[in-house]
């Protein structure tokens, strides 16, 4: 098996590796789709930490090859993507059946080899099959999907409401994109010209910080009311502040991201007490792949975005060699098996 494996922060090698014996309960996947994301690269940075060596990639997509005794699920032959996360099974959370909150939770490209390789062994109930109408490309896009799920059932988004968006980031549009199906308004901020041509193929309202007095702008928007929700995206590159400024009287406000790189150091405490503001944190998976797969087959969500990079698996090295020179170093790369 071939694989993208870190070994220390800066140095990845793509290494030959033993075949994964297939166990009962888990499934061989061939890897078609694979990406190079945020977290792996902040990873290969050594602005994470981690034990190594260890391959990277949370998200994949391939082929079935091979299934353990007791799976019946899949089967050889079918195409599944594959969910970033794995639940212990055995902890308080999952007892409950509450899965995403285990306490013990397998993190694939993280706490566990991940999918920037050409095979994988992962458990069965880990597995989706995807259904012959889907663009299998796009299943990569699952766990945005998921998480945009999350951020809308926590603010409890409701129809008519506005909602902001700070980052125009893939998950940023994915979140729009569902804010709209609830038939809210959704308003994306962001500081890149490139990112809000592409945020204007999907929402009406797509404001550039450095060019517009955005909390001026928002106000005419709401009617004075500004913005009864606001998602703040810290890979957006864009302060908390900003966000907050943006939300009404007893707003909402969701953070959606990954703890190590939440920068939460500069909130404004006595705005955020002043305007008696609500927020919750949105982190990881969170269970919701199903929805996410139906959303897809109905095009209440779509990810054909126009500027996403891809490479081959054998040029995913570039990427990372890319990243200690690009200035957008965690845009977000497709990969694609040979």
């Amino acid at each position: 098996m071939k694989a993208w494996r870190l070994n220390s922060p800066n140095l990845i090698e793509l290494a030959d590796m033993d075949s994964q014996p297939v166990g009962e309960g888990c499934v061989k996947i061939k890897l078609r789709y694979s990406a190079v994301s945020a977290t792996d690269l902040l990873l290969y940075d050594g602005k994470v930490p981690f034990e190594g060596p260890l391959v990277l990639g949370r998200q994949g997509v391939g082929m079935v090859t091979e299934v353990g005794d007791g799976v019946k699920t899949v089967v050889r032959g079918d195409i599944v993507a594959i969910r970033p996360f794995s639940a212990c099974g055995g902890c308080l959370a999952c007892k409950k059946g509450k899965f995403a909150d285990c306490e013990n939770k397998i993190i694939h490209g993280y706490t566990e080899d991940g999918f920037l390789c050409d095979f994988a062994v992962v458990r069965a109930e880990d597995v989706y099959k995807l259904p012959e109408r889907i663009d299998k490309k796009s299943a990569l896009f699952l766990e945005h999907i998921d998480i945009a799920i999350s951020v809308i059932n926590q603010l409890e988004l409701e129809r008519g409401e506005h909602i902001v968006i700070n980052g125009a980031t893939y998950l940023g549009l994915t979140i729009a994109q569902l804010a709209l199906s609830c038939q809210a308004v959704p308003i994306v901020v962001d500081v890149d010209p490139v990112r809000l041509a592409v945020a204007e193929r999907y929402v009406y309202y797509a404001l550039d910080y450095t060019k517009v007095d955005v909390r001026k702008k928002i106000l005419m928007i709401t009617g004075g009311r500004m913005s009864e929700t606001v998602v703040h995206l810290h890979s957006s590159a864009m302060p908390i502040n900003q966000a907050l400024a943006l939300a009404g009287k007893r707003g909402r406000v969701a953070v959606a991201g990954w703890e190590y790189t939440a920068d939460l150091s500069g909130i404004d405490g006595k705005y955020l007490l002043n305007n008696q503001l609500t927020m919750v944190g949105v982190n990881g998976s969170n269970n919701n792949f199903s929805a996410a797969i139906n959303m897809l087959v109905n095009h209440t969500v779509q990810v054909d975005f126009d500027n996403l990079p891809e490479v081959t698996f054998a040029e995913v090295g570039k990427v990372f060699d890319g990243a200690l020179r690009n200035e957008n170093k965690y845009l977000y790369h497709r990969v694609v098996m040979e």
